[in-house]
């Protein structure tokens, strides 16, 4: 018997070895389905879909994957949610897919089917997001060395309606983000048609756009991956910043298959160099909100076809808000800046894990010292932060693969201006995470609205998470000032 110790030092050992290097996965003869050959040319425009798998005799598939052919050129479209593909009813394998099944048409267009239905003269299907060891079930996949991240291309999904949600618990205003469908249709299914379709481009900077309530911008990835936001209605005004600083970012992998099961597994993402956090957040009618927005905007950066299987690495991002303003000219401001050393990642092996997390957590410009807010009331808010990188296959967060996932999150409160006689007290929590594992893992009120949302036609529902992985907590701590009975009650 292997000590639980030894087992999660060889873990970490396994983390630490760099030297990636292709290894053969086990034969298996022609059991299980086999992709097409992929298109010899694909359109330019076709491309922003992702590419097409290809066969290799290293990699086993499981046999519920339905390969359809002709990669993005048998795309049609996507529909605003990003959630439904409209495909060449023509294209091979598309008579097969059915609900249950897992497709995979491109290293974006995988996952499993939960719905497909003919609409005029497309074919419609709705995915929803797969295991890895759904789609493969042997494998060993590496990348070649560290991927840079500083040239990530960018695919853009607009404003899908599950772009903004209250959060469990959530305060008021906003409303719902399900759309009023009672049954799914062609106008349900709108579509972007093939000439515009999900928007890629090249730059590492997003433009500004509407997100139910709010305005934000994605930033990613040469100096920093965050996002610049603003909010005002219902007579709350909000504007914040929240980035993880980054220098000369890189991200390398390792994932070895065998009989549907995770026998070793290492993703590293290097460069992190600190976090910033800066709030504005004021009311005159004494209303509060709580929202989560997961940015739908992935920065992605292709690995390329390893034995057959399209593999990216992908950033993207969820930012929340949370206000608890007690007076009705409540406000509240401050910023703050933090360095991090090292990276984050995580290494797995004989059913255990090792992780590397942010090291020397080290505060730069204190945010408690430049909390203000002058109200009668007692204020408070708090900014929540996710930067989740992955690799594997899929998009917008429903990605089949490896993922480390870090979420900050600060809380901030202001006494009332009436006590400032004895003390003005201010305290911050700040809070650091680290998810990670092989699967894939989605917030869970995220979950619930796209549940609502399948609901609507009877399919799903999906599941918060597959996989392996685990949460560990980086740093915790409460700040108070000043450092008097009164302020600590």
């Amino acid at each position: 018997m292997v000590a639980p110790g030894s087992r999660r030092r060889r873990a970490v050992a396994v983390l630490l070895t760099v030297t990636l290097v292709p290894l053969a996965a086990c034969q298996r003869g022609d059991a299980g389905p086999k992709p097409p050959r992929p298109p010899a040319d694909v359109a330019a425009e076709d491309q922003r879909y992702g590419v097409a798998p290809a066969p290799d005799p290293k990699v086993t598939y499981q046999p519920d994957v339905v390969f359809v052919g002709g990669g993005g050129g048998s795309v049609r479209g996507l529909s605003e949610d990003a959630l439904t593909w409209r495909i060449d009813p023509g294209a091979s394998g598309a008579d097969k897919l059915a609900r249950g099944k897992v497709m995979f048409l491109t290293g974006r267009a995988v996952g499993r089917v939960l719905d497909v239905r003919r609409d005029t003269d497309d074919l419609a299907v709705t995915l929803g997001p797969v295991n890895i060891t759904d789609v493969i079930r042997d494998g060993t996949f590496a990348s070649d060395g560290p991927v840079s991240l500083e040239k990530p291309v960018r695919h853009d999904a607009g404003t899908p309606f599950w772009a903004e949600y209250d959060a469990a618990g959530g305060g008021s205003g906003g409303g719902t983000a399900v759309p009023a469908a009672a049954t799914p249709s062609s106008s349900t299914f709108r579509v972007r048609p093939v000439g515009s379709g999900v928007r890629v481009s090249p730059a590492g900077l997003s433009d500004a756009r509407r997100i139910g309530g709010f305005d934000v911008t994605s930033i990613c990835c040469v100096n920093a991956v965050g996002a610049r936001f603003s909010y005002d209605g219902g007579g709350i005004r909000i504007v914040g910043l929240a980035t993880l600083l980054m220098k000369s970012p890189t991200a390398q992998f390792y994932l070895d298959i065998r009989g549907a099961t995770i026998r070793r597994a290492e993703l590293r993402v290097s460069g992190m160099v600190g976090l910033r956090i800066e709030i504005k957040g004021a009311t005159d009618r004494g209303q509060n909100i709580n929202k989560r927005i997961p940015i739908p905007l992935d920065f992605s950066v292709p690995v390329g076809e390893i034995l057959g299987v399209p593999f990216s690495v992908t950033a993207n991002q969820v930012i929340g808000i949370q206000t608890a303003f007690s007076a009705k000219d409540g406000n509240i401001k401050a910023a703050g800046e933090w360095s991090l050393g090292g990276s984050v990642g995580f290494g797995y092996a004989d059913g255990a894990f090792g992780v590397t997390k942010p090291w020397n957590l080290t505060v730069q410009n204190s945010i408690t010292d430049s909390i203000s807010g002058p109200s009668v009331g007692v204020n408070g808010i708090i900014i929540y932060y996710q930067a989740a990188f992955r690799a594997g296959l899929g998009m917008f967060g429903l990605t089949a693969g490896l993922y480390a996932i870090v979420t900050a999150s600060a809380g901030l409160t202001v006494g009332s201006a009436l006590g400032a006689p004895l003390a003005l007290c201010r305290s911050t929590q700040l809070g650091l995470t680290l998810d990670y594992g092989v699967g894939y893992t989605l917030p869970g009120g995220l979950a619930k609205v796209i549940n609502k949302f399948l609901d609507l036609f009877n399919a799903g529902p999906i599941a918060a998470s597959a996989g392996i992985g685990q949460v560990d907590n980086v740093f915790n701590k409460l700040d108070v000032q000043p450092d008097r009975k009164i302020c600590k009650g």
